[in-house]
């Protein structure tokens, strides 16, 4: 694992670690339990468009579209071909979303217990080809964007792209990513990401990210990462 600064990492760790935990949850939901079902249907498609929710297909369309602002466009000067070839998998990614919402949509609207039933089935198959595609969608990014990054910008130049993620993000949605990333990564990378945090500032954000990990990460790893980072 290179030491090089990785902007796609730690955000795509935090996104795995709820596409499992989302996917783990649809399967197991009863959906002759209108309650129990109409919650998650509720978890996948509430506010779309409202910029601070725990919809999770808001966030991964959220993440999207923070991609193409924050570093897509300093990319594709640099390689054209490879910019437009992921930014059709965001296309696919948004269409696959809006047709999960619409599932959802149906289920919410129905109460017959025998449909409710074929619509969950449904939705269980939407969910599981929308998570695969994101996850094959971020394992291309990853293999195709980090290197051409790594070519042409320094790590300063990379955690001041950071800085302006971070930055463009309203507070409560910073939040909300960081409660999936943190205790999605390994403790070498929680100290590779502190330490690299640390360095960007400003201090108030630093030390909001650790009561988070505080919060998040196993106390045992994060006593341990928190002894080496001398926090």
């Amino acid at each position: 694992m290179t030491e090089r600064e990785n902007l796609f990492r730690p955000i795509h760790k935090g996104i795995r670690a709820m596409i499992y935990e989302l996917g783990r949850r649809v399967q197991v939901t009863d959906f002759t339990d209108t309650t129990e079902s109409n919650a998650i249907a509720r978890q996948l498609q509430h506010g779309l468009n409202s910029a601070v929710s725990n919809c999770i297909l808001c966030l991964l369309h959220a993440h999207s579209r923070h991609e193409e602002v924050e570093i897509f466009a300093p990319l594709r000067r640099l390689d054209s071909d490879v910019v437009e070839a992921i930014m059709v998998e965001h296309a696919e990614v948004v269409r696959r979303i809006l047709g999960v919402t619409k599932t959802c949509d149906e289920l919410l609207a129905q109460s017959g217990l025998g449909r409710r039933i074929e619509i969950g089935d449904r939705l269980n198959l939407e969910t599981n080809d929308l998570f695969a595609f994101y996850l094959q969608h971020m394992n291309n990014e990853e293999a195709t964007l980090v290197p051409i990054l790594w070519e042409h910008f320094s790590d300063d130049d990379l955690r001041a792209m950071r800085r302006q993620f971070h930055s463009s993000l309203p507070p409560a949605r910073l939040e909300e990513w960081m409660r999936w990333t943190l205790p999605a990564l390994n403790s070498h990378e929680l100290l590779q990401w502190f330490q690299s945090l640390r360095l960007d500032g400003p201090p108030e954000l630093f030390e909001t990210m650790v009561r988070l990990a505080g919060e998040t990460v196993d106390p045992s790893r994060w006593e341990d990462v928190k002894g080496r980072l001398g926090s």
